[in-house]
């Protein structure tokens, strides 16, 4: 979409091209007020190759640029260093408001992109619900996706079901526990098991669909079932009920998964057999000491890695690369994103070698690593789970607080950064709430439009915007232009956070300009008609930000 940075910025690039130069031009709102609308550093970046002072680099790309477009400013100012700052004319303002009524939920998207991304999402466990680590993954996660395609990528999005290993055993004798206990044959969980009320809902399954048909099965020394069939029928189908579960948890809290696969298919499918079937053809493992070495010290890792250890036993490693390897094959993406917990940081460097060998490029993969939450009430942290456990669930915070504050407060700080999640706050209808703040914008927005059809006033024939020249209209049309800006730098940093900045900012303006301005004002039907676009548009901005957060819009309050 057409913009104001971007006139600027193709303005620029003229100036360039007649001096047979390449530079990467950056315009962006200047940092402090009075300085404009849009700023450039173009003259400090050319200062060495014109072998000209900044300041007078700045007078000629001002002079070139009034030569032929004087319409599209009020001024063009030389500030601090060489700055140039700019400031637009009323009207090149106002007709954002038009790029806004066309385009609607489409305004701040970019034109398509021939790039892939594959966002690996969640991939919690299958062996309970969903908790508020898991909820800040997705919550990030989804909005990364949303975003990235606003900009114009393909995303496709999955969840790998870690439905191998001990800890899926642990979960068939935890489940099968709670089964005995469902008959009334008490039962102590075994060290290894794990804890909750949330594994008797599983459990019920077992009793309607079987009744006591298992209630002789005891426990071998290793804590499975002594009947191995029944142990692996409880395996995987505990599995299958948990990710159901997981799967309407994730729904109710619209993260979209577009494909799960299963670490569990890998082994049964032969993959795994066919990752190291290509390293080896590669010539890129060894045998040492009965093991299956991978040559990791190739790419900068500290020591090479072990695949089978000499019992025959794959590391962890192992299905990870295997699982990676058939992704890229099936998914054809330019970039695999997986969102990861920070506990995990010592793992990526041997899954970045370890694509490496098997000749991906090496920025294939990203990882972004998604710090802690804690919660916290009354200032101290808060402990709320409903179902018994050490973790605090999903589910229970959407119960006391919502959709939309818990995803909304998840994403409004970098991933990267640790958080404390104020229960308190998130239940206030006050300013100290962003969420509330934010919503409340789009609240007032809609109670005017309905002010308006109260009193019959139609704005379908308004096509000029003139008489918007107060500061605070033409402020908000500034930053209103900026949204795809403000999109794209999301999108690159996959930061979600930014949306949210942006909205702060959206809200904080309107909410000023609406207790300073009388929208509705009978007595000059002309400019209130004018201010009701205007207000749509606002309305209209909010909606789209929103969106990218999986936030919905509150009409009423």
């Amino acid at each position: 979409m057409n913009t104001n940075v971007k006139l600027i910025e193709e303005l620029l690039q003229q100036y360039l091209k007649v001096h047979n130069l390449t530079k990467e031009v950056m315009v962006e709102k200047p940092r402090q007020e009075g300085f404009g609308h849009l700023s450039t550093n173009l003259t400090l970046l050319l200062a060495k190759d014109l072998k000209k002072a900044p300041n007078k680099i700045a007078a000629e790309i001002i002079a070139f640029i009034e030569k032929n477009n004087k319409p599209y400013f009020k001024k063009i100012e030389i500030a601090g260093a060489g700055f140039i700052n700019f400031t637009l004319a009323d009207e090149q303002l106002q007709h954002v408001i038009s790029d806004v009524l066309k385009l609607q939920t489409k305004y701040g998207h970019s034109a398509p992109k021939n790039f892939i991304y594959n966002l690996e999402i969640v991939s919690a466990n299958p062996t309970g619900f969903l908790h508020i680590g898991h909820a800040r993954n997705g919550a990030i996660g989804d909005s990364v996706a949303r975003i990235l395609r606003a900009a114009g990528y393909k995303v496709q999005t999955e969840y790998y079901v870690n439905d191998a290993g001990n800890q899926i055993n642990n979960l068939a004798v935890t489940v099968f526990v709670s089964y005995l206990n469902l008959l009334g044959k008490k039962t102590e969980l075994p060290p290894e098991a794990y804890r909750g009320d949330m594994y008797d809902e599983v459990a019920q399954y077992f009793v309607d669909k079987y009744q006591d048909k298992f209630i002789d099965v005891t426990f071998d020394e290793d804590y499975k079932l002594s009947d191995p069939e029944v142990h692996e029928m409880f395996r995987k189908k505990s599995v299958d009920l948990f990710l159901d579960i997981i799967k309407e948890q994730l729904k109710l809290f619209r993260v979209e998964i577009e494909h799960y696969s299963s670490e569990a298919s890998m082994y049964e499918g032969g993959k795994i057999q066919s990752t190291l079937a290509q390293y080896a053809k590669l010539n890129k493992t060894y045998k040492l000491d009965g093991a299956l070495w991978l040559k990791t010290t190739d790419f900068g890792d500290d020591k090479d890695r072990v695949l089978v250890k000499s019992n025959g036993d794959l590391t962890y490693i192992t299905p990870d690369l295997a699982s990676h390897n058939e992704r890229l094959m099936r998914s054809k993406a330019d970039k695999l994103v997986n969102f990861w917990g920070g506990d995990h940081h010592g793992y990526i460097i041997r899954m970045l070698v370890g694509l490496q060998l098997l000749g991906y490029k090496k920025d294939i993969l990203d990882i972004d690593m998604i710090q802690m939450v804690r919660l916290i009430k009354d200032g101290a942290e808060y402990k709320m789970s409903k179902r018994k456990g050490t973790a605090v669930w999903l589910i229970d915070l959407i119960e006391e607080i919502g959709v939309d504050p818990i995803r909304y407060m998840l994403v409004s700080k970098s991933a990267q950064s640790h958080m404390d999640l104020d229960i308190g706050v998130l239940k206030e209808h006050s300013s100290k709430n962003p969420v509330y703040y934010a919503q409340y914008a789009t609240a007032r927005c809609n109670s005017v439009l309905q002010q308006a059809k109260v009193n019959d006033i139609k704005v379908d024939d308004v096509k000029t915007f003139e008489l918007l020249t107060s500061q605070k209209e033409l402020d908000l049309l500034n930053d209103i232009d900026l949204f795809n800006r403000c999109i794209e730098g999301a999108a690159k940093l996959r930061q979600p956070h930014l949306i949210c900045d942006y909205l702060q900012n959206i809200a904080r303006q309107f909410h000023s300009y609406y207790n300073e301005s009388k929208v509705i004002n009978l007595d000059n039907l002309e400019l209130t008609k004018q201010r009701l676009v205007f207000i749509k548009v606002i309305y209209q901005i909010l909606a789209n930000a929103f969106n990218l957060l999986g936030v919905n819009v509150i009409e009423q309050m």
